[in-house]
């Protein structure tokens, strides 16, 4: 009977609890959690109004200097669970970060289509048994990523290529129109054209 209690309660907790990685601009119950365990880590003093603002994205890049991390401003499960905070894991989290690194390389000053056209290139090559199986390595074929601050429209690009977003279908390659083949057709958005 214990058991069936336990199982009950885990499935309400993550069922209630939505994603759990936010930046600049996410709204939410869990913000407010973060908003919470920031105060009581000493890092915040500000309003608990689910709101993730400079306020707490400064705090949140306080935190991760105090141990170790990156100071990007993204709270990943790892650091909700750090402050005493519950959330429900999801494993797109660490790869929607490290998409979102390669964005901010390469095309960081493009418009949003490129950003999510390159994302999906990155998650086609993940998909692809033509590449390797793992983010990191797929990353590496397309030029890498370094730990950086990461942009709003670089992590929801990201997002939306995790969830399937394919403005230009399932292509696993893009180049700078300079440094394209003489000849390759694709698809042509700002610098750079998409194909196969």
């Amino acid at each position: 009977m214990k058991r069936f209690f336990a199982v009950i309660l885990l499935f309400f907790i993550f069922c209630i609890y939505p994603k759990a990685l936010f930046y600049k601009g996410a709204e939410g119950y869990e913000v407010r959690q973060l908003q919470q365990g920031l105060y009581r880590a000493g890092y915040y003093d500000g309003v608990w109004d689910g709101k993730y603002s400079d306020q707490v994205c400064e705090a949140v890049k306080a935190y991760q200097s105090d141990n170790g991390i990156y100071p990007d401003g993204i709270c990943t499960y790892k650091i909700l669970c750090s402050l005493g905070t519950q959330a429900k894991y999801d494993k797109d989290d660490e790869d929607a970060v490290k998409i979102a690194r390669l964005l901010c390389r390469v095309c960081k000053d493009d418009d949003y289509l490129t950003k999510l056209a390159v994302a999906s290139v990155a998650v086609n090559r993940l998909y692809s048994p033509l590449f390797p199986d793992d983010i990191l390595s797929v990353i590496d074929t397309l030029g890498g990523a370094l730990p950086c601050e990461i942009r709003q429209d670089c992590m929801r690009a990201s997002y939306e290529a995790l969830r399937g977003a394919k403005p230009y279908g399932d292509i696993l390659y893009f180049e700078k129109r300079e440094n394209a083949v003489k000849g390759v057709k694709g698809a042509r958005h700002g610098r750079f054209i998409f194909y196969n």
